[in-house]
């Protein structure tokens, strides 16, 4: 459109000048090597415009003709590219189609010539991993961090991720690792950092990662993963300093669980039997006497009347008090159980037979059960103790 602009505002002046110089157009003379030639001063600007045409074209043709080879060049790299897309979605069906070998070799061969490289890369990382080619998956990965260094990362997240689905953790924890130090603030990159030493049981990497864990403020991070991710690494840190026989480590631990988790029935639960494996059973008592103090559960109380307590007698006074305390006061089953069990250890079997038999004629649960099977074997009375010991197997086959 300019250009026609332009042509248009050249032959109006042109015309222009004509209609000027038509009433005395006045005279021109050209001699050159031997040639003379004689005309008006308006044909010598015709013969001018004439020529500049002229040169005009012939030096379009010369610079069309001199861009041939760079115009066969981008030609012939535009059929390349169009075959290298065309052989990248044939890598791409035959990965879908499970011929991962194939689509790893289409991917990679096709690469230089791909018009977006990074996609071979990915296909190509799929199959190998689709094979079990750990190695060289992330030697792909360093191939790519030295010719596409801006899509390393997204790569190695890809791959992370994929390992992970693979449940084949170290080469995912590695990558994540890397990455976490590279971004310490991208969301998904640390939970899912978090999520893979979670899966893999590091708790003590998952420990450490956990304060920036709750910082988050990420949709994609609730309180509940953060609560999960609490008591799976010091639940799992306190078993292995129990296994481990490490006593001043397993209060180390503790000490440093967070508030929520100090309460926690299951937690505390577990660390009682850590000190129970440990050889000390009043620790774990004083454990589980300090949060029955506070808060009356029956997990803490079933855990406690589990251990057995040391002194049979104060343990019935405690229960007493504790009885009348929230949860426990409404759950007469479990009182009944209770009072049984701690009648049993004080050896008045009587008494236990007693507190038992209400539970017993109306909805027994497992330990009322094992417990009356238990008194009847001390009773030589095989029979009584197989039918409990029958219904409390019953009992524990339906609550799979």
């Amino acid at each position: 459109m300019k250009r026609f602009a332009l042509i248009l505002i050249i032959l109006v002046l042109a015309a222009g000048a004509g209609f000027y110089f038509i009433r005395d157009p006045g005279t021109a003379d050209i001699a050159l090597l031997g040639w003379e030639l004689q005309t008006s001063a308006l044909g010598l600007l015709a013969l001018i415009i004439v020529g500049f045409i002229v040169l005009t074209i012939i030096w379009r043709i010369i610079s069309a003709v001199l861009k041939l080879p760079a115009l066969w060049r981008r030609r012939s790299a535009r059929q390349k590219q169009q075959a290298a897309d065309e052989q990248l979605l044939r890598a791409w069906a035959e990965l879908e189609r499970g011929r991962f070998a194939v689509a790893e070799k289409l991917a990679r061969t096709s690469l230089n010539e791909a018009s977006l490289p990074p996609l071979n890369y990915v296909i190509a990382a799929d199959a190998l991993m689709a094979q079990g080619e750990t190695a060289a998956t992330l030697s792909l990965l360093d191939e790519v961090r030295g010719t596409f260094p801006r899509f390393a990362d997204f790569l190695s997240l890809h791959m992370a991720n994929r390992f992970r689905h693979q449940k084949n953790l170290a080469p995912a924890l590695e990558l994540l690792q890397s990455l976490a130090a590279a971004h310490p603030k991208d969301e998904a990159i640390v939970c899912a950092f978090a999520e893979t030493l979670f899966e893999a049981a590091d708790w003590e990497k998952l420990r450490t990662l956990m304060p920036a864990l709750r910082r988050l403020k990420w949709s994609g991070l609730t309180e509940q993963d953060v609560q999960r991710y609490d008591r799976a690494v010091y639940g799992g840190l306190i078993q292995v300093a129990a296994r481990q026989k490490q006593t001043a480590e397993l209060a180390a631990i503790w000490n440093d669980a967070p508030k929520s988790l100090r309460h926690d029935g299951l937690m505390l639960a577990s660390l009682a039997n850590s000190w129970l494996t440990l050889g000390q059973p009043d620790e774990a008592e004083r454990i589980l006497e300090t949060a029955l103090d506070q808060q009356c559960t029956p997990a803490l109380l079933h855990q406690w009347l589990a251990l057995p307590p040391k002194d049979p007698a104060r343990a019935l006074t405690q229960f007493n008090r504790w009885a009348s305390q929230g949860i426990c006061a409404s759950d007469t089953n479990l009182r009944a159980y209770a009072e049984a069990r701690l009648a049993w250890l004080n050896d008045d079997t009587e008494a236990a037979k007693q507190a038992l038999a209400p539970v017993l004629d109306d909805h027994p649960d497992i330990p009322s059960l094992k417990l009356a099977a238990q008194i009847a074997e001390h009773e030589r009375d095989s029979a009584q103790a197989v039918i409990y010991y029958t219904k409390a197997f019953e009992l524990m086959d339906m609550e799979k």
